[in-house]
Parts: C-alpha cells; structure tokens; sequence
C-alpha cells in the first residue's frame, strides 16, 4: 500500500534525489512550484526522467496544469505506469478531452476548492477517476480559513466517505508543518484516524513518520484477531475483553492485505 506520496518539482536536480528519498512514491510536479515561464522546461525535465533506465516499480505520478493538461498528458502518457494528479478538480465533467489517456493510467482528483468539495459525489462516482487527494492549502485559503487539521473534519471526513463509497483511495492534504515537529505529527496521526489511506507530502523528512503512522497496526495480532472470528463461529467474538463484529473484521482484512499481512 502506498501510505506516502512525496511531491517533487520537475527540476533537475531535484528529479535526480528522488532514487535517494523513501517515500513510497511520489508526484512529479508540474504545477505549484513551478514559475509559469519554467513550465516548458518542467516538461521537458519530467520527459528526460521518466526516459531514464531504473525507474524499476517505483509509485510515479505527474501533477499536471489545469490551463493545458491535454499537451502535457499527450507528452506523458506513453509512460506506462505513470499515473496522472489533476489538479483543482471542480466537476465529474471535467478533464474529460483526456479521458482516451487517462483509461490507460491511474487518475488521481486533487480537491482543493470549495467547488471541489460541493461537487464531490460527481467527481467520486466517475469510474475513471482512481484516487481523491485534499489540496488544503488552495481550499482554507478561497474560503477564507486557517489551514488547521482541527478546522478541516467536515472536509476531511466527506472525502473519505465518497472514496470508501465508491471505491478509491484517498490521501490527506501536505503538512506545512516544517519547523514543529508536534504539530506535523499530530496532523498525521489525524489522517489515520479518519481513515485516510495515506497523506501527501512536501518534504521529504516527513516521509519516515507518515509511512510508520500507517503502518503501525499490530498486524499480528489483528490476524489473530481475524482467524479467532472465523473459527469462533458466532457473529461476535470478545477477545482481551473487546468485542468484534463482522464489520471490525473485515476492516482487519483490509488493513492486513494493504500491509502485506494476510
């Protein structure tokens, strides 16, 4: 499962660190940190990387340009296994002039406008959308907000409604947390609570804490917890004084499969 997905500008000398950083993938970016007269030669940057030998099963996606992603998805789509980040994701019927590339990558709405969010039951049931990102940078500052984890439930919690309902995976928003360790961490750890899949990421020293926070479940004994369900035969089973549903066990089931556990 990819729990951290690390945002890396199509520079080159940045494209050239990422074989040194530990994300579980990461998104070469097109978009946000790159100055409107750079954006051609981001695109050429990205082009000369993907080209390169090694890219072995390393998780890649572009985060494209809204105001020209057609040119830059035609560049782009003949990487197999890249998939694409769209940004500022508005409507269902959006970015639909690349919808011939797109059933051939995996598709990834970044909701960061309040737009966006009003709009997500359109955008959550197209079949070829794969993954829901929150961008709440873009979001708390069109609506006027501070950009905290503790504002931001309703939010948070609607996108990982419709991504469970129709069956994507859901990332929570970067932490602009550089400099407070605390503050990053408990960010984090929101993210899990809520049940996101994982978070995104802009600094490559948050990467470590992210994956762990995912991961942190005792897979073993969330598999003894599974396999007591199965041979107890009854519909709930206590075990170390809790009870457990059919539900709680197939949540068990997911984690562990995500994990490699089961």
């Amino acid at each position: 499962m990819v729990h951290s997905l690390l945002f890396v500008p199509a520079r080159e000398k940045m494209l050239g660190k990422i074989s040194g950083f530990e994300a579980d993938g990461y998104v070469i970016d097109l978009e946000d940190s790159i100055r409107r007269e750079e954006k051609g030669e981001a695109l050429a940057n990205a082009v000369h990387f993907l080209e390169q030998p090694g890219r072995g099963d390393r998780t890649l996606f572009v985060r494209l340009n809204k105001e020209n992603y057609m040119e830059e998805a035609e560049r782009l789509g003949k990487f197999a296994g890249l998939g694409f980040m769209l940004p500022k994701f508005e409507d269902g019927g959006e970015y639909l002039e690349g919808r011939k590339i797109w059933e051939e990558h995996s598709v990834m709405a970044l909701i960061e406008t309040p737009k966006g969010l009003v709009r997500l039951p359109s955008i959550a049931e197209e079949n070829w959308v794969d993954g829901l990102a929150f961008g709440a940078e873009d979001y708390t500052a069109a609506v006027n907000m501070g950009n905290r984890f503790q504002n931001l439930s309703y939010q948070k919690n609607r996108l990982v409604t419709y991504a469970r309902a129709y069956g994507k995976t859901v990332y929570d928003t970067p932490s602009f947390q550089t400099g407070d360790w605390d503050a990053f961490t408990a960010e984090v750890d929101n993210a899990v609570e809520l049940g996101f899949d994982g978070k995104l990421s802009i600094h490559p020293k948050h990467v470590g804490y992210i994956n762990a926070a995912f991961s942190r479940e005792d897979l073993g004994k969330l598999r003894e917890i599974v396999q007591e369900y199965e041979n107890c035969g009854q519909a709930v089973l206590v075990f170390g004084g809790r009870p457990y549903e059919r539900m709680h066990i197939e949540r068990f089931r997911r984690i562990l499969r995500e994990n490699g556990g089961i």
